[in-house]
């Protein structure tokens, strides 16, 4: 068996292995552990293992990548009860033979600075187990090698020191097992070591993005972050290239820009334009020579190393750009042909310079909201007069949830080519229309939303949902992955409230950095990015099932897609949360890939292997699954005549919302366990024939029975058992709550004292659950539990 065999077949084992790298509080003065990229650290998280990419018995961390392609993994550094100084990390070169090697200046380390989060969200409120506390999330990333804040570094006692570590494997790079070392060294602790043991499959990433992930920045914000001219931020009209200010401001723009490329996330500036004249006939005329000096390197890709241009870039057009109060308003004539004027240009403009094809029009770039209709079509409608043929992008959604009340002007969706509104307002299905026919860019642009409807990009956000959205960019045949902003560096970015979704840079100024820094965040939305060039590569090779199994798997459904009976009672689990199931989702996608590039090369033990490893991932995360249990209790009605259902008096009623995972049609059959010998179930068994794929069902099983007393918490529990010809089989315990007022046969003191209380049998209630959480599996109890005692005599209830 071949190295990368063993390492496979070691994963599908899912052996639990202790962590630590051989560093011992007591005897070192400080532990170091490892985290994948699929963990949130914060200053609370407590040291655990993660056995998905590390070995303790080798001190080993375990990666596998495709050439091309970045792997990552978190190293904690946390200080005993003395003071930590002179912290410093050095890798060595990955070695598979001498004469191959991954230089050790394709591993970059960064320090992990915290964002402290005290404020949250609605969502986030509404999704947790118990009322979050503030905590510290390790976000901004600083170079180790910054100027300040770089290593050496110096860790007080009982404090963290939390590391992000990037591994590029480049293009060129042979396939094979590759090891280096990361050696941590101290001032007075001395050192440890950790191997890096990496896979590399014989496959290549490609340059090419399946689906463009574009995002949206002002270079106001950026120039006036970094630079100042006579004591106050320097917020340039235009950008002249011969202003020496403007030369440092273009220099931040394209180290931007640069970044965000590297992490196959192309940008694109809101804010630049080119300078509007008239001639001497009142004619209007644009000035592109700084715009397109400026612009065009990143249209053409000449600035980029690998020469990929950006595939998408708004023509210099919008609600504030003519400026309607120039022209005394948006209404007037003169606007309007100042307007029309200026798109005709830009249009003929790009044209001639052969990018029409990734051009765009954005008129409207404020808050959604819904006045913002009008406003749209207004702007939609002056377009077209004078262009025809430019898509043009919407934030706003064509089928707005009822709960929100807007209208849709008759007319919107003709204006409306590129529909980028957030992902909880916008029907998937949209996307999934997209034909050949259309406009490259024309269709649905997947922004990110409000879990649980859609993933979120905010800090607080699980991992799973920044690598989950280009999945269902993917899934639900999206022409982009939108942004509409990537800095929101309003207030003090590093004391943020939770609800910053889409701030992937920071400012480098604390790191003594004239630049941007990059954010955890970004570094998930690549690793998502580089999972969908997988399964681009598996379409290309004619292997698209394969790829849809995989993607179905970990997405399930988004947007409005996600709503229950009603808008605000959205369905949890749209996606695979899982790191594990992720961790698997991407191996099988690297075995693919390499069986579809290399047929025929793979042992029998191999696909063994795989097989195998195919059968855990189904096992984990498909499934018939139980999304919410709902119960309800009635006293059967008067005057039946089955002489069983007279001698009975209570029918229970549980209600199984049902969400078929499989890609296929299955059978299902639902049945009570054993029930007290007082109750019986109306069926013996129900069965579900033919449940289709990727569906839900509300199904009622039904039973009767005498009075019956309850559990101490006023609950009679029915054990159910479901079970589907797919191998499924899941036991649940479903809760009929039952609360009886007894009688009273004397006055009852109202005092604020219960232990004169008279309790009896069957009115205590109590192990009461949070509200709003519909089929959240597990507990889900209230934090401070209540109990509720109910009694009545003839006139009252108490």
């Amino acid at each position: 068996m071949t190295t990368g065999a063993r390492k496979f077949t070691f994963l599908l084992a899912g052996v639990l292995l202790s962590l630590g790298c051989g560093c011992k509080a007591g005897s070192a003065g400080f532990s170091a552990w490892v985290a994948g990229e699929m963990v949130n650290l914060t200053d609370r998280t407590e040291r655990f293992d993660d056995p998905l990419i590390y070995n303790q018995a080798g001190s080993t961390v375990n990666l596998f990548a495709a050439a091309n392609e970045t792997v990552s993994f978190q190293l904690v550094i946390d200080a005993g009860g003395t003071n930590l100084d002179g912290i410093r990390l050095a890798f060595s070169d990955a070695t598979a033979s001498r004469d191959r090697a991954i230089p050790a200046g394709n591993i970059r380390a960064f320090r992990m600075l915290p964002v402290k989060v005290d404020r949250f969200p609605p969502w986030y409120l509404r999704l947790v187990e118990t009322p979050p506390q503030a905590a510290n999330y390790y976000d901004a990333l600083v170079p180790i090698d910054a100027p300040s804040g770089g290593q050496p570094f110096t860790l007080a006692a009982k404090r963290r020191l939390a590391i992000w570590v990037d591994l590029y494997v480049p293009r060129d790079v042979l396939p094979g097992d590759y090891t280096a070392t990361l050696t941590i060294r101290t001032q007075a602790q001395g050192k440890r070591k950790l191997k890096l043991a990496l896979q590399v499959y014989d496959f290549v990433l490609p340059e090419a993005r399946p689906i463009a992930a574009v995002g949206g920045f002002d270079h106001a914000t950026l120039l006036s972050t970094f630079i100042q001219r006579d004591g106050k931020p320097f917020v340039p009209v235009y950008l002249d290239r011969k202003h020496e200010l403007v030369r440092r401001g273009l220099v931040l723009i394209r180290q931007l820009m640069q970044t965000a490329h590297d992490h196959r996330l192309d940008l694109f500036d809101k804010r630049i334009r080119p300078a509007l004249k008239r001639d001497a006939f009142g004619k209007v005329q644009l000035d592109w020579d700084d715009y397109d000096a400026i612009v065009m390197p990143y249209l053409s890709g000449t600035a980029f190393e690998d020469r990929v241009g950006c595939p998408a870039w708004p023509m210099p057009f919008s609600a504030d750009w003519p400026d309607p109060q120039s022209y005394g308003s948006q209404r007037s004539n003169r606007y309007k042909e100042t307007a029309k004027a200026a798109i005709k240009a830009s249009r003929e403009h790009f044209r001639q310079l052969g990018t029409i094809d990734r051009m765009f029009l954005w008129p409207r770039r404020g808050e959604v909201e819904a006045a913002a209709y009008e406003k749209h079509l207004q702007l939609g409608k002056l377009i077209r007069s004078a262009d025809s043929d430019t898509p043009i992008l919407t934030r706003l959604p064509l089928s707005p949830p009822e709960p929100a009340g807007w209208k849709v002007p008759q007319g919107f969706s003709r204006l409306a080519d590129i529909l980028a509104p957030p992902a909880h307002w916008l029907d998937l299905r949209l996307a999934e229309k997209r034909t050949a026919s259309d406009s490259v860019l024309a269709g649905v642009w997947l922004t990110p939303g409000m879990p649980p409807y859609a993933p979120s990009l905010g800090v607080i956000a699980t991992p799973a949902d920044a690598r989950a959205l280009p999945w269902f960019a993917m899934k639900y045949n999206c022409a982009a992955l939108f942004l509409p902003e990537v800095l929101n560096w309003s207030g003090d970015p590093f004391t943020t409230p939770a609800g910053a979704e889409t701030r992937l840079f920071y400012p480098g100024t604390l790191a003594g950095i004239e630049g941007v820094l990059p954010s955890v965040r970004l570094k998930r939305l690549r690793r998502g990015l580089q999972d969908i060039a997988y399964m681009w590569l598996l379409q290309l090779r004619q292997r698209e099932a394969i790829a849809r199994t995989i993607i179905d798997a970990m997405t399930r459904y988004a947007g409005l897609a996600a709503c229950g009976d009603h808008y605000l009672d959205p369905r949890l689990g749209g996606w695979v949360q899982d790191p594990a199931a992720w961790e698997m989702a991407r191996r099988l996608l690297a075995e693919e890939v390499s069986d579809a590039v290399h047929p025929g090369e793979v042992s029998r033990r191999e696909l063994l292997a795989q097989r195998l490893i195919w059968k855990q991932f189904l096992a984990k995360t498909v499934t018939v699954r139980l999304e919410r249990l709902r119960t309800r209790l009635q006293p059967l009605p008067a005057g039946t005549n089955t002489a069983e259902r007279q001698a009975s008096g209570l029918r229970a009623i549980i209600a199984l919302d049902l969400y078929n995972q499989h890609s296929r049609d299955v059978d299902v059959a639902i049945e009570f366990g054993k029930l007290s010998a007082t109750w019986r179930p109306l069926k013996e068994k129900t069965l579900i024939s033919s449940f289709p794929a990727g569906s839900r069902k509300v199904i009622e099983v039904i039973a009767e029975g005498n009075y019956a007393s309850a559990n101490s918490s006023a609950k009679l529990l029915f054990p159910i058992r479901i079970t589907t010809n797919m191998q499924d089989r899941q036991e649940v315990l479903a809760a009929v709550p039952l609360l009886v007022a007894g009688q009273l046969n004397g006055d009852i003191r109202i005092d604020g004292r219960l232990d004169d209380w008279p309790c009896r049998a069957g009115n205590t209630a109590g192990d009461f659950r949070l509200v709003g959480r519909r089929g959240r599996q597990g507990r889900g109890l209230a934090e401070r539990q209540s109990l509720v005692f109910v009694l009545r005599d003839e006139k009252n209830l108490y």
